[in-house]
């Protein structure tokens, strides 16, 4: 059967050899350019330059740089998808582990995303994919037995571990900022010496008994895992009084 209706037509991706501009393209723009800049250089106008076209033309897809920055945060949402998740016993520690693991690598990608959209006051989780996500991080937890109130607070706990870490760790090593030298993001902080042992005994202990640091982010991430899995482990139904890491890899075995 023929149809009276005109062929419907695709707005050309490409104009006179340069990608044409859409909402979604401008935010993943400014997410692109969070990966090279920090986000105080995050402009209309930097933005546009970056892009090659004029900043009035950014103001046909985004009202202003809050709008900006809540397209590019609705995206960094959505491009995450929840690991499978394994609530089963002796499987879930390393389910957590691998989930945040993958969150932490995500966050990286686009630092000073989080920083931002807090300082523009930008809702966060408001992205369906993120609340779905959130949804099933909850009943991840609530299927470890824990009730439903305690399986949110482990959930929101577990995100602002992982962002915590990526904002205040990662991001120094990552990309030092231009003020600091080698010394000020090396493994042992350049303040802490054997010195003033009488004021600081334990800090000295510590300069002395780790000359080489006292470990890589990587270490220090694995670390503050390690709490959270004895964290939950604690507060399971059936957690033993004394239950902790095992003696071979520090691994909590609930």
């Amino acid at each position: 059967m023929s149809s009276d209706l005109p062929p419907s037509r695709r707005r050309p991706t490409h104009r006179k050899g340069r990608a044409t501009l859409t909402r979604e393209s401008v935010g993943r723009a400014a997410l692109d350019f969070l990966g090279d800049h920090r986000p105080a250089e995050l402009t209309m106008r930097s933005l546009a330059a970056a892009l090659g076209v004029s900043p009035r033309a950014l103001y046909n897809y985004v009202e202003d740089r809050r709008d900006l920055i809540t397209v590019a945060a609705e995206i960094f949402e959505a491009d995450w998808r929840l690991p499978p998740l394994d609530p089963a016993p002796g499987r879930w520690p390393e389910s957590l582990r691998a989930m945040c693991r993958d969150l932490r690598a995500h966050y990286r990608r686009h630092p000073g995303m989080t920083t931002l959209a807090l300082a523009e006051n930008v809702t966060a989780a408001r992205h369906p994919v993120m609340l779905r996500n959130v949804d099933a991080l909850i009943g991840f937890f609530a299927g470890l037995g824990l009730p439903l109130p305690d399986a949110y607070r482990a959930c929101m706990e577990s995100i602002r571990l992982v962002v915590g870490f990526v904002e205040f760790q990662d991001s120094p090593y990552d990309r030092p900022p231009a003020h600091l030298g080698p010394a000020d993001t090396a493994p042992l902080p350049p303040w802490l010496t054997p010195d003033g042992a009488d004021e600081l005994p334990h800090l000295s202990r510590l300069a002395a008994d780790m000359p080489d640091g006292t470990g890589s982010p990587d270490e220090f991430f694995e670390f503050s895992l390690d709490v959270l899995v004895g964290g939950i482990a604690a507060r399971l139904p059936d957690a033993e009084p004394d239950a902790g890491p095992d003696a071979e890899g520090g691994q909590w075995s609930p």
